[in-house]
């Protein structure tokens, strides 16, 4: 079958993603994440029998032993041409010593293709794959890193993001029982949106006072947030404080501008405020909400307030609360909730924690580090600090996957939790120990190249979107159907997209 193949994997403007700081849309600016693959080449598993050579000119092709194959040798020659392949060389520079075993499994056929730096490699894939009888698969080549370990100067003391088994109090650590910060962050360091937290006020510490949104006090009527129990200012250091930046400390979302709703007045409250400050955070546009508190009425106005919360996509962090007893605190025992316990630098529950069968993980909460006041920084014990380490790695999460929901959250927060002592879900931890590595790389969407809806599934409405998109693109690189890169859409990109049905 003859491949209209040209210009499919277009440069790809935009920076390298690297490190560091900015604000960003659904997913955080080129500096804010690694890459996810390489750019510069892709990998292809060639058919049984086929090889890659050069012509008499130079250029390079798929060769088929197949007599019934030779006739399409050509449009390998043009395809590998349009995507600028300059070099081909075995992905196995050492073969296996079980040789028979790797050749059973076609390892001996994978080839990499090399194409121009910043190439768009998904859409080169594309061009392979539509090599049929010559190409068995293709792929973009992933590319990982090492965890990242931010400069900050207090790094070294936060345990819960990264444990290596460093004393605590007195306590010597258990090395990794943290929740995996540092693998979060070599996928996304955050983006800008806003995480609200009802406290006790949010000090303008230097951490993040840049990112402090004008906030609301509720007990006293007033847009007054200073911190009135160095509480609140803790518990947003641990969010948010700016990672990587020399000094200090690192919270979990690195550029989540934080807006602070004062509902106790010092460091008591009625629920009546709280539940006045979960509603006017939805109401500012926040999807994601800080509660380090605890109440133990359980008002039916705080709950519909949660409920308020959770039908706007709203989703409430709570604590499971601090008097070590079996009654979890509300808002944290209501099933719209998360609801968090806490464990120390051995992976122990706290002994303050409070349980029960409505907890649904746990995170550190035992002697955190992080801001206080407007440039100190302290030691703190409680669920409050476990909260919000649970609230950050959702931020994150949510930074690659914006749509996803509280549901979705809380399954995956519970699957990709670390188990700990008693073996199981249980009463005391939920799940267990949060691992924000293995929940963020579980929130990200992964889509087929023809599902332009992103709806998980290749059917009608797939092909509906693309026949509106038929003919000659407007813009070759932001043209989605052009599945064969030639910047028309036309019956190859349908054969293509027809080759990925699967609803």
């Amino acid at each position: 079958m003859p491949i209209l193949a040209s210009i499919l994997c277009a440069v790809v403007v935009s920076t390298p993603p690297l490190m560091g700081g900015g604000a960003g849309g659904v997913v955080a600016s080129a500096t804010e994440h690694l890459p996810a693959h390489a750019t510069g080449h892709i990998l292809v598993k060639l058919a049984s029998g086929v090889r890659a050579s050069r012509t008499s000119r130079g250029e390079w092709k798929f060769s088929a032993s197949k007599a019934a194959l030779r006739t399409i040798e050509s449009s390998s020659i043009r395809a590998l041409k349009n995507i600028g392949a300059s070099h081909i060389a075995p992905a196995l520079v050492q073969a296996p010593a079980h040789a028979a075993l790797a050749n059973s499994l076609g390892l001996d056929r994978w080839v990499i293709v090399t194409i121009p730096e910043r190439s768009d490699a998904q859409r080169c894939v594309g061009s392979m794959l539509a090599l049929r009888g010559l190409v068995e698969t293709a792929e973009v080549d992933g590319v990982g890193s090492t965890a990242l370990t931010p400069n900050d100067t207090d790094f070294w003391f936060q345990y819960a993001l990264q444990n290596t088994g460093q004393t605590i109090s007195g306590q010597a650590g258990i090395v990794n029982a943290d929740i995996g910060a540092t693998e979060a962050w070599d996928l996304t360091t955050g983006n800008d949106m806003v995480i609200a937290v009802l406290d006790s006020g949010v000090d303008p510490h230097p951490e993040i006072a840049s990112r402090l949104l004008p906030g609301y006090n509720f007990p006293d009527n007033t847009t007054n947030t200073t911190d009135e129990c160095s509480h609140g200012t803790h518990v947003a250091g641990i969010i948010a404080a700016k990672g990587n930046n020399g000094v200090g400390v690192a919270g979990l979302a690195w550029n989540a501008r934080i807006l602070p709703g004062v509902v106790v007045n010092g460091c008591t409250g009625f629920e009546s405020d709280a539940a006045e400050g979960v509603i006017w955070a939805i109401d500012q546009g926040s999807r994601l909400i800080n509660m380090s508190l605890q109440y133990y009425t359980g008002t039916t106005l705080l709950h519909d307030a949660v409920i308020y919360a959770a039908n706007q996509g709203g989703i409430v962090v709570a604590a499971s609360g601090n008097n070590g007893s079996g009654t979890v605190a509300y808002p944290a025992r209501w099933d719209e909730t998360i609801a968090v316990a806490a464990t120390d630098n051995r992976d122990a529950r706290a002994a303050f924690s409070n349980y029960g069968a409505t907890v649904d993980l746990a995170a550190p909460g035992v002697g955190i580090w992080s801001t206080i006041s407007t440039s100190g920084y302290t030691q703190k014990n409680g669920t409050s600090q476990a909260v919000p380490h649970v609230t950050g790695t959702i931020a994150l999460m949510r930074t690659v996957n914006p749509t996803i929901t509280l549901a979705e959250v809380r399954a995956i927060l519970t699957a990709t939790a670390f188990d700990i002592a008693p073996v199981g879900v249980d009463q005391w931890t939920g799940a267990g120990r949060i691992n924000a590595g293995a929940a963020v790389a579980a929130a990200m969407p992964t889509y087929d190249i023809a599902d332009f809806n992103h709806d998980g599934i290749v059917n009608a409405q797939d092909l509906t979107i693309f026949l509106q998109s038929w003919g000659a693109c407007v813009d070759c690189d932001s043209c989605a159907a052009d599945l064969d890169g030639n910047c028309i859409v036309d019956s190859p990109d349908l054969t293509v997209l027809l080759s990925h049905w699967n609803g």
